[in-house]
């Protein structure tokens, strides 16, 4: 007893000697912590929502500005039923795409939409970034053709999208959607083209190619063929000749493997591409012919006796190189 009583008043005189009461103040410990945490939680929510912030102030002024302007294209997409197609802004770009949806009404900042197609969507999505496209039109003198947003609601079930509106935007512009020029492919058989489902990706060398280009279209009648009208680092537009009997996937959002090979001929011989292309659009062709604009999203690499495939972010670099070289 007399030991615990010489211990606790010699910490007593401890904390005495050091400013304390001698008593710890439990509240005034958690005011301090209090005093600097929250200011650094503020600071961390800000800073991870300082592009929607500075997009809403941005929004209010240009609301209150251009008023007439806004609601008059806002009027515009309703009556038309203009059908946008969403995708994530990424990089300061096109990212992913969402879905297309038509817009059926604009009430209260917000453009409430009516889906009619959607990819399959993992991440939750609410408050993210996103970039809508449309075909342009003129108004004021000007072209319009996409705008940068926010989704402000979305409802999934499972991984499909079921409900989705995004908030008016800052203002609407016009982007070009395309980052590299196209070269049209004048003669048949300068670019030939070997085509798989994607389902084949892991095992595509092994097997023969479901659609393909061929040297000289005269002789092949009414056989079902591939025809690439251009081709750029990014992507390639092409036309199924003669669809017909059993076809890889063709709906938008498929995937396809193509083995691209180019004449070139300073060095009289065929270089070759092997890419994994996603269809973002499909049209009609003529004599029925089915037209497919591709984008490449991956790149084929062989190692050993397989291939490993490389993401891709804005086009192929190695065939862009090589088709600027062409140019020159």
């Amino acid at each position: 007893m007399i030991n615990y009583m010489v211990r606790s008043n010699y910490l007593h005189e401890v904390q005495r000697t050091f400013g304390g009461t001698g008593n710890l103040d439990v509240m005034g410990f958690f005011t301090q912590a209090l005093s600097v945490l929250v200011p650094m939680i503020l600071v961390i929510i800000l800073w991870r929502c300082r592009r929607k912030i500075i997009f809403l102030a941005a929004r209010l002024v240009t609301r209150t500005l251009f008023s007439r302007h806004r609601k008059i294209i806002e009027n515009y997409f309703v009556s038309r039923g203009v059908v946008l197609e969403i995708c994530l802004y990424s990089g300061g770009g096109v990212g992913r795409r969402l879905c297309s949806a038509r817009v059926t009404r604009v009430v209260g900042g917000k453009m409430e939409l009516q889906l009619l197609d959607t990819n399959p969507v993992v991440a939750k999505l609410k408050s993210a970034r996103v970039i809508c496209l449309m075909k342009p039109f003129a108004y004021s003198g000007k072209r319009i053709n996409a705008f940068v947003s926010f989704i402000s609601h979305m409802e999934r079930r499972g991984i499909v999208i079921k409900e989705l509106s995004v908030m008016t935007p800052i203002r609407y512009k016009r982007i070009i959607r395309r980052q590299h020029a196209r070269q049209r492919v004048a003669r048949e058989g300068t670019v030939r083209v070997k085509v798989w489902s994607g389902r084949k990706a892991s095992t595509f060398w092994m097997m023969r190619p479901d659609l393909q280009t061929v040297n000289n279209p005269a002789r092949y009648g009414e056989y079902t063929r591939l025809a690439v009208e251009n081709i750029s680092a990014g992507g390639m537009r092409m036309y199924v000749v003669n669809p017909k009997g059993p076809l890889p996937p063709l709906q938008k959002g498929s995937q396809l493997v193509l083995r691209v090979s180019i004449w070139n001929p300073k060095t009289k011989k065929y270089t070759y591409f092997t890419a994994l292309g996603t269809i973002r659009s499909r049209f009609s062709g003529r004599g029925g012919a089915i037209g497919l604009g591709i984008q490449f999203t991956s790149e084929g690499e062989p190692v050993g006796s397989r291939y490993s495939w490389h993401t891709v972010n804005g086009g192929i670099q190695s065939l862009g190189k090589f088709l600027s070289q062409l140019q020159d």
